[in-house]
């Protein structure tokens, strides 16, 4: 269990949690405290301006409803409805940092709620399935298209000449590609 965020600011997140957790009636997983640790644990390999930024955004957050509402209320203390419409505000706002900052909270927990394996379920998302078709397990890989692979090593995304190009390299097993 990560202890990265102070106590304050892991009441601010997990009340930023309880809004931006994907809801859906009949389907309520309790993952709440899942997507805490996973953010928690996440903000342990933030760069140092990122690990200063993150909480005063929360903080901005949390004691927003006495700047742009008047509420005596912050944020964490409100009913779930009322901080569920005062974060539409935020993600509504003409300050994109206000915006950036819904976002940024929001990529940083919701990983963790799709990766549950109830959510995956309700999905019908198999992990299973899925690496096996990306691996290729059981069935030839199949590799990219020559066009993708020119356009991303144009782009400078592959520089490992050992890795096999399509319709150029022909692959051989035992044989190092170019």
């Amino acid at each position: 269990m990560a202890q990265n965020l102070s106590p304050r600011v892991r009441r601010i997140v997990r009340a930023l949690i309880e809004v931006v957790k994907p809801r859906k009636p009949g389907f309520d997983p309790p993952v709440e405290e899942e997507m805490l640790e996973f953010a928690d644990t996440f903000y342990g390999y933030f760069p140092w301006h990122m690990k200063v930024g993150l909480p005063l955004g929360l903080y901005l957050l949390e004691f927003g409803p006495l700047i742009f509402q008047g509420s005596l209320l912050p944020f964490s203390r409100m009913k779930l409805e009322n901080r569920d419409r005062y974060l539409q505000g935020w993600v509504d706002s003409k300050i994109g940092l206000r915006r950036d900052l819904v976002k940024g909270m929001k990529a940083l927990c919701l990983p963790a709620y799709y990766s549950n394996p109830e959510v995956m379920a309700h999905i019908g998302f198999d992990l299973e399935a899925h690496l096996r078709k990306v691996n290729g397990v059981g069935q030839p890989s199949e590799p990219a298209s020559a066009e993708a692979c020119a356009f991303f090593r144009k782009q400078g995304y592959d520089q490992n000449p050992r890795i096999p190009y399509p319709g150029r390299d022909a692959f051989k097993p035992g044989r190092q590609a170019r």
